[in-house]
């Protein structure tokens, strides 16, 4: 086995990707692969990058690529590079974009296929998932590079060659590892490796330059024997910095290298100047609603592109003027086109003054405000590239030099006005401009470079750990004053830890159950670079952001014995493996159980509530909750046919007595502590159909909303075999608490779980007679359904609704459904899930005209408040035109204006209205993470 002949680099860019290589055995050149791709439909071209996009062609279409390809076989797959990317201009509901930096966000469920993100073209069926769409990208690289190579002999296969993918500095560890699934997806060898972008880039230059007579001896002499180097990267996602140490190494022509910090991930880059492009453009046009649609928004965006592109690629007087237009609605789509005109002066102003303004050195960027997540695309709340740069050098040494990388800043002009920033903040003196001819290429070519002295073992960048990972310690007591703070966060693994360096922490007095799982709440920063592991620090919301949680299930070996109390005590042990990937772990300290656990990130969509999380004790005393547990164990086990009947309310009184405390007051660690002695107690429901109703009712009480403490998940797992069970005792009033039951543990249940709970209950739903009121309550809660399903429960319950409106019915369960079936911002569930807007049209349509003070349409307001909420999304808000009728229906109706604000802008979810809208009071204390 001679190993590989190549170093492959691959650039898997937000708007463009590229592969270069370097030969590891002979003397061939490096290179950058052209990559064969769709021009048109007819025509295929070869390009030095492959744009990030994907189209999946309708048939007719299809059937015409087949064609030119000369295959029989005309089933559309999707199509990544030059026409997908012209195609979002044209039919953007069938153009998956920016992928990659969905990878990165937690809101979403990076696994489920929503892509491309708010099409009404596309099917559920057809749609793919952020993973699958980075692996479709890195699979078009891997084939061209077969394509031209595979013939000269099997070594020359791309899965034989060494391999590394760039990310962002920033990405966190969550989003390195989803980068390398993509990557494994794809049939990227298992040891394809991860790198920085910006060392890339740094990498190239330096493969390029001489750095004795391009660095130091243009550098002035007071800079001595180190310097340091800026990279700025930003491409049409992010905007990415690193700062270097460089230092002469004596006795070596090779200088000493060091990344001393990395920016925090930020989502600004090209595509956000587009958009504000698409923003100047759509004030120009006349008609509609005000807004354009989302499907004519993608449009208008993508010719924006084009605009810039063009508009920055030259020179021109600034009353030049570019036109740009997009079709719209309806069928007579040329003749309904809206145009727009705007000047180069208003290109200019838009792009300098909104994204590289003047700041001075001790500017920050402006934060979002504080909702509970972000839909579509978590973009920066401050567009300034400027003013992130300046947040990002704070407290850090002076810059020598700079590199400037990224198709954003191929405009002269943009990296000016950065060198002249940076040379203001530091009194005057102004980076030495590192050459950077080719940037849509350098992190490719970089990569490659990488790979060629990782071969060599020659010396490579310093770096390890980009940024400190922190685990949530939660306080025993909040204690006095201590009301709002986060949670203290002790260091697992410290900035610039290297690779395969193993950090432990063993005094965290930690202990693993057996036999279920086991969750720690995370985060990371990259501001603390001299902690070291085990260090204990104080949260804040500037510093420190979040993971997904760290989770395990602990199974013992084979002929292993549990431990009486069922856990072990742990430590903690953190490092990163050589392909860059975090690997965290439990390892036993008890000597009777020597075993260690992975732990893996929680990749479902996550939300929480930091300022609740340092509640971490029952409010009870120990002997209470004692007696408690004993007193459900005693209920469970009296016989039937008592006279005093066992009930909900005598058990839920009883407690209330024995622990002191109102059933309302009862904190989230109460109520899920006295779970397990529920549970044991699941087998009682057949004793009498009033055991199985009292035990139904507890359930609910104590686990709703089904998520949000340490262990629900194991806690629905045993509630779910409720479901494969069966009830012992159907009928009416046991059916009528196990709808109330899952209705307010619909938070845990995953999507396959809620589709299992409406499938059976799907007949009664439809059925000519009218369902109970508390299954179609239910049936709104489920909110992680697909969208057609969600969609057609929404038009049967409008439909149903209106009729018993107009027959002056009761109506309030189907328009509280309704309410949660429509609405702009789930309680739990991602933005993926969220119907289309049309669908409120449909809502006003059939309600518009009623009289909403009417007692039977009580539930009408909160209905359109919810479903109408402005998010800041072209693709989920309802048209300007639309929200603005029914903002003025909700005034004349009643509703405070304070409240009505919500449908004329932009104003984040708080966690005191989150609260309400679960319809019932939640355990105190609970953190709302889902």
């Amino acid at each position: 086995m001679i190993g590989p002949r190549f170093s492959i680099g691959i650039d898997l860019g937000t708007t463009n990707s590229a592969l270069a290589w370097v030969p590891l055995l002979g003397d061939g050149a490096a290179g950058v692969l052209p990559v064969p791709q769709w021009e048109t439909v007819d025509r295929v071209a070869e390009q030095a990058t492959l744009p990030s996009f994907l189209y999946l062609p309708e048939p007719a279409v299809a059937a015409q690529i087949a064609a030119a390809r000369g295959v029989a076989d005309a089933s559309a797959e999707w199509i990544a590079g030059r026409l997908a990317r012209r195609k979002a201009g044209e039919t953007p509901g069938r153009v998956v974009q920016s992928a990659k930096s969905w990878l990165c966000h937690h809101a979403a469920d990076r696994t489920a296929a929503f892509l491309p993100w708010g099409s009404d073209e596309l099917p559920a069926e057809a749609r793919i998932s952020p993973i699958h769409a980075s692996a479709l990208i890195l699979g078009a690289l891997r084939d061209a590079w077969n394509t031209r190579f595979v013939v000269s002999g099997s070594e020359w296969r791309f899965d034989s060659q060494a391999v590394t993918v760039t990310v962002p500095a920033s990405f966190d560890a969550v989003a390195q590892r989803l980068t390398l699934d993509a990557a494994r997806a794809a049939g990227f060898p298992e040891s394809t490796r991860l790198l920085e972008e910006p060392q890339a880039a740094f990498y190239c230059w330096l493969e390029r330059h001489e750095v004795e007579t391009e660095l130091w001896a243009r550098l002035p002499t007071a800079a001595g024997d180190h310097a340091h180097v800026l990279v700025v990267d930003i491409g049409g996602g992010t905007s990415d910095f690193s700062l270097f140490a460089v230092r002469r190494a004596e006795g070596s022509a090779v200088p000493l290298i060091e990344r001393l910090a990395v920016s925090d991930h930020i989502l600004l880059g090209g595509d956000n100047i587009d958009m504000a492009l698409a923003h100047l453009a759509e004030t120009r046009f006349g008609g509609g609603e005000g807004r354009v649609g989302g499907g004519q928004w993608e449009h208008l965006v993508a010719r924006c592109r084009d605009l810039k592109e063009t508009a920055l690629a030259a020179d021109g007087p600034p009353e030049q003027v570019f036109s740009v237009a997009v079709p719209g609605r309806g069928s007579g789509l040329l003749a309904g086109s809206l145009s727009a005109q705007v000047t180069r002066a208003e290109i200019d102003r838009t792009v300098l003054d909104g994204f590289f303004p003047p700041c001075a050195a001790g500017d920050r960027p402006r934060r979002a405000q504080g909702g509970l997540r972000e839909w579509g695309l978590p973009f920066a709340a401050d567009t300034a590239v400027t003013r992130h740069l300046a947040d990002f050098l704070r407290d850090r040494p002076a810059v020598d030099a700079v590199l400037f990388n990224g198709g954003s800043l191929h405009p002269p002009v943009l990296r000016e006005r950065l060198r002249e920033q940076i040379a203001e903040w530091q009194s005057g003196r102004a980076p030495l401009v590192l050459d950077n001819p080719q940037p849509e290429l350098a992190v490719a070519r970089g990569a490659a470079r990488f790979g060629e002295i990782l071969h060599r073992r020659a010396r490579l960048i310093a770096s390890g750990a980009a940024r400190a990972l922190f685990l949530a310690v939660h306080r025993k007591s909040v204690g006095e004053g201590g009301e709002g703070r986060g949670p203290a966060l002790v260091c697992i693994l410290p900035h610039g830890a290297a690779p395969e360096q193993s950090f432990e922490i063993a005094d965290l007095a930690l202990e693993l159950r057996i036999d279920r799982p086991v969750r720690f709440e995370t985060w990371d920063s990259g501001r603390h670079a001299r902690l070291r592991a085990g260090d204990v620090v104080e949260w804040n919301p500037t510093d420190f952001h979040p993971l997904p949680a760290l989770e395990t299930v602990a199974r013992l070996k084979e002929g292993a014995s549990a431990p009486a109390d069922g856990r072990v005590p742990v430590a903690l042990s953190a490092r990163l493996n050589d392909l860059g990937v975090l690997r965290v772990a439990c390892r036993s300290t008890d000597a009777a159980v020597p075993q260690t656990w992975p732990l893996d990130f929680d990749l479902r969509p996550r939300g929480g509530d930091v300022a609740n999380a340092a509640v971490s004790e029952p409010n009870a005393a120990p002997q209470a909750m004692e007696a408690a547990r004993a007193k459900i164990r005693a209920l469970f086990a009296e016989p039937a046919g008592r006279r005093d009947r066992l009930t909900a309310a005598r058990a839920l009184s009883s407690l209330e007595k024995i622990l002191g405390v109102p059933k309302g007051d009862w904190n989230g660690v109460l109520v899920r502590s006295l779970w397990p002695a529920l549970e044991i107690c699941m087998s009682s429901r057949a004793t009498s159909v009033e055991h199985e109703e009292t035990w139904l009712t507890l359930a609910g009480w104590l686990l709703r909303p089904g998520f949000g403490a340490s262990g629900d998940e194991a806690r629905i797992d045993a509630l779910w075999r409720l479901h494969e069970n069966g009830l012992r005792f159907p009928g009416k009033r046991v059916e009528l608490q196990v709808h109330i039951l899952w209705r307010r543990v619909a938070g845990g249940l995953d999507r396959q779980r809620q589709e299992a709970v409406l499938a059976a209950n799907a007949a009664r739903l439809h059925a000519a007679k009218a369902p109970p009121p508390e299954l179609v309550r239910l049936a709104g809660a489920l909110e992680r359904l697909g969208i057609e399903t969600k969609a057609d429960l929404a038009r049967r319950f409008i439909a149903t609704a209106a009729d018993l409106a107009r027959a002056r019915g009761h109506c309030a369960p189907w328009l509280a459904a309704l309410g949660l079936l429509l609405s702009r911002t789930p309680l739990y569930a991602g933005p993926e899930v969220v119907v289309p807007p049309e669908l409120v049209r449909e809502a006003w349509d059939a309600f518009g005209d009623l009289d909403w003070t009417d007692a039977e349409l009580v539930e009408m307001p909160t209905l359109f408040l919810r479903a109408a909420r402005v998010v800041d999304n072209r693709s989920l808000d309802v048209p300007d035109g639309l929200r603005g009728r029914i903002a003025r229906k909700l005034e004349k109706s009643g509703v405070p204006a304070q409240r009505v604000a919500k449908l004329r802008g932009f104003v984040a979810l708080d966690r005191s209205e989150r609260l309400g809208l679960f319809g019932e009071a939640l355990p105190p204390g609970l953190v709302l993470g889902g």
